[in-house]
């Protein structure tokens, strides 16, 4: 009896005390002292028989973060061996259905009358009262463990109904989430969610600026007093001025404070535009000339025709100071064509790798002659690089002739960081160039080739100077750099390869001829040269009908002279734009009258047009317009 009430115990977690008379008692503590054994497989099946139902099996979902799920559905088996479908929705929900198995069989009817039908005897310690013995008190303890006391309350039918309701009811896993402490899974009844409704695009809605953004605005000079309001202006162009640039462009040669336009809306400074005047050499001539530099307007305050009236009244000042042709670098070149201006070409600047270019140009053809030797430059060099500087400007259209004391103000800016000179025979400290002699010259800013130029006399130069370039871009760690020449220039190609030499980065050189006059005289020398270099003896005579001009430009005995207000038989009749791009060499004659842009009243007029003005290469220095 004492080993009984031990077991009981052990069993229960609680006091057993079992008397003779009285109902067997089971008092359980808040907290049992020891954890009940697991029940084994035989236990379970028994308890499961009583209950009339299944035991439950417990599905457990591990998901790590990060993990994807390829297939909708995957199937697999649970503990209870029955197959189990998961099914992952968009987002972090899942639904998980446990179909129902084999129906568990009833279980027997062990009450006393049921005995008795039977034709049996009772079984004590089994009736629905719960009697005496030991028996009993082995039914109790099985009741107060939760597995057959529901089973006698309640009829095998009435269980075996209400699992078969339980059995089809699906299981859903409505979201999961993964915490730093562990995964959570949280359930709900399935319901029918909402479509998920995508917020529809928004067009653009156009925006059309206030009334004061459209007053014409007053164009005026700066004053004093404007410079932080325009360099803060500035400060949204794609190369912005610094502050010392800003205040050391009052030390260049030809600077006027006229020259410096700004347009003012309510007090408010909303553009600006800088007028640098220049001497640009076309043909073997020199003409006046001027650079717009820096035009930008506020982007609050752009498509209200501000920048057309700040460019506009730089043409007027322009005209006010002598100037017969006006060159710009712009982005926005159909703005200035709606304003008069002939967009010439564009400005080239091709970007490679060092490494890349250094191989093209060790595999190409190599130079006859003798060896140079390349290093840094000295100041008293310049009037060698100045000389190499002015045998190649006469090759282009466009480049500023720099006098001495021009050179020397470009070089005291700093907007470089080396030049890099070729010498040819002994390096010495000399002064006038008796014992080595400067044959080429590389300017360099960062990553940047701005200006390479060799000795006419020496072909092919130009590459070793640019392998030269390229082995100091390695040195000095630089994975590109930017070869910025003319078009023509043939070592775009080496810096290239094989790519496309256009850049979506490229500014297009637009300009506007203002004395097309004076543009054709200083033209004339070269003109000359042409048509003797063409074997014609012959006097010939070619004139121009623009709206702007009228004249004709006549070559006998070598020498060209230019006549105003005369066309004579063989001219040609263009617009204004078209004849700023004749005079400046960049107008094909046979291309522009196939498209209708240029109209010649003979055939001898268009092919002396070829003659006369073939297209030239253009090139405007970037090293006279790079910010210091």
């Amino acid at each position: 009896m004492s080993r009984r009430r031990a077991s009981g115990r052990s069993r229960c977690g609680g006091d057993l005390t079992a008397a003779r008379g009285v109902t067997n008692r089971v008092v359980r503590r808040s907290r049992p002292t020891r954890t009940a054994p697991r029940r084994s497989s035989r236990g379970t099946a028994r308890n499961a028989a009583v209950s009339g139902r299944r035991p439950k099996s417990k599905v457990r979902l591990k998901i790590r973060a990060g993990t994807a799920i390829a297939e909708p559905a995957k199937r697999f088996k649970g503990s209870d061996g029955q197959p189990t479908s998961l099914r992952l929705a968009s987002g972090t929900e899942a639904t998980t259905a446990r179909r129902a198995s084999k129906p568990a069989p009833a279980a027997p009817d062990r009450t006393p009358a049921a005995a008795a039908a039977a034709g049996g005897k009772p079984r004590p310690g089994v009736s629905g009262t719960g009697g005496s013995g030991t028996k009993g008190a082995g039914t109790q303890k099985s009741a107060g463990r939760g597995t057959a006391g529901a089973a006698a309350a309640v009829g095998p039918q009435e269980t075996a109904r209400r699992g078969e309701g339980r059995r089809h009811e699906p299981l859903m896993v409505q979201s999961v989430e993964v915490r730093p402490s562990g995964t959570v899974v949280s359930r709900r009844p399935i319901v029918k969610r909402k479509a998920v409704l995508h917020v529809p695009h928004q067009p653009a809605v156009r925006f059309d600026p206030p009334a004061w953004m459209l007053e014409e605005c007053h164009v005026a000079p700066a004053r004093a007093g404007d410079q932080a309001e325009i360099l803060q202006l500035l400060a949204g162009l794609p190369s912005p001025p610094s502050r010392a640039e800003f205040h050391a462009a009052v030390d260049h040669p030809d600077h006027d404070s006229a020259n410096r336009l700004v347009a003012r809306l309510a007090g408010r400074i909303v553009g600006h535009v800088e007028i640098v005047p220049r001497s640009v050499r076309i043909g073997s001539g020199t003409v006046s000339a001027a650079v717009l530099d820096r035009v930008a307007v506020l982007p609050e305050c752009r498509g209200a025709g501000h920048g057309q009236r700040l460019v506009r009244a730089a043409e007027e000042r322009m005209r006010h100071f002598g100037a017969a042709v006006a060159f710009s670098r712009t982005r926005i070149a159909p703005s200035f064509h709606e304003l008069g201006w002939s967009v010439l070409g564009r400005d080239c600047a091709t970007p490679g790798r060092p490494t890349t270019i250094l191989s093209r140009l060790l595999e190409g053809p190599k130079r006859d002659g003798e060896p140079v030797t390349m290093r840094q430059w000295r100041h008293v060099e310049l009037p060698a690089i100045l000389r190499i500087y002015t045998q190649n400007a006469v090759r282009f259209v466009g480049p500023l002739d720099r006098s001495e004391a021009y050179s020397r103000w470009l070089v005291s800016r700093g907007a470089f960081d080396s030049i890099l000179v070729a010498l040819m025979g002994q390096d010495r400290y000399d002064l006038h160039e008796t014992t080595a002699r400067i044959v080429g010259y590389c300017v360099q800013s960062g990553n940047r080739v701005l200006e390479l130029f060799a000795d006419p006399e020496f072909p092919g130069l130009e590459r070793e100077i640019l392998a030269r370039a390229c082995a100091e871009a390695i040195e000095n760690d630089r994975q590109e750099i930017v070869y910025e020449s003319s078009a023509s220039d043939p070592l775009h190609q080496a810096v290239a390869g094989g790519e496309s030499l256009v850049s979506a980065n490229d500014r297009m050189i637009v300009a506007k001829v203002f004395k097309p006059l004076e543009v054709l005289t200083a033209a004339a020398p070269a003109v000359a040269a042409r048509v003797i270099a063409a074997g014609i003896r012959e006097t010939v005579e070619l004139g121009l009908d623009a709206p702007g001009f009228r004249g004709s430009i006549i070559v006998a005995d070598g020498k060209a002279t230019v006549h105003a207000g005369r066309s004579g038989r063989s001219y040609l009749t263009l617009s204004d734009e078209e004849l700023g791009r004749l005079l400046l060499g960049q107008c094909d004659p046979t291309e522009a009258a196939a498209a209708g842009r240029l109209k010649a009243s003979t055939q001898v007029a268009e092919k002396l047009a070829m003659q006369l003005f073939p297209r030239m290469p253009l090139w405007c220095p970037m090293w006279d317009d790079l910010p210091a």
